[in-house]
C-alpha cells in the first residue's frame, strides 16, 4: 500500500491520489492539517521536506511528490512483467 501526505485544497495532493486510482494502487493518507496527523507535521517541519504531496511506494520506499510519482508509474508501466519459465519434458 503506498503512503501519501497530503494537506487540505491542495491540487497536487489530489492529482497524486488520482494517478494512484487510476493505475488501482492502494493507499492510505495522512493529512498534515488533521489532528491525528500532527506527529507527521513535526517531522516535516523538522526535515527538508517542504513541500506536499509527499509519496511513499508499498516498500516504504520515498518516491517524491506528485510529479515524481507520475514519473514513477509511467516507468514501472512501461516496464515488461516478467512470467516465470515453465521447462516442459
Amino acid at each position: 500500500m503506498y503512503t501519501i501526505i497530503s494537506r487540505n485544497q491542495c491540487n497536487f495532493c489530489d492529482q497524486a491520489k488520482a494517478l494512484l486510482e487510476g493505475a488501482n494502487k492502494e493507499y492510505v493518507e495522512y493529512n498534515i492539517q488533521e489532528e491525528t496527523s500532527a506527529w507527521l507535521l513535526y517531522i516535516l517541519k523538522h526535515s527538508s521536506i517542504t513541500t506536499v504531496p509527499q509519496v511513499f511506494n508499498e516498500n516504504g520506499s520515498y518516491i517524491g511528490g506528485y510529479r515524481e510519482l507520475k514519473d514513477w508509474l509511467e516507468s514501472n508501466a512501461a516496464r515488461p512483467v516478467q512470467r516465470e519459465r515453465t521447462e516442459q519434458t
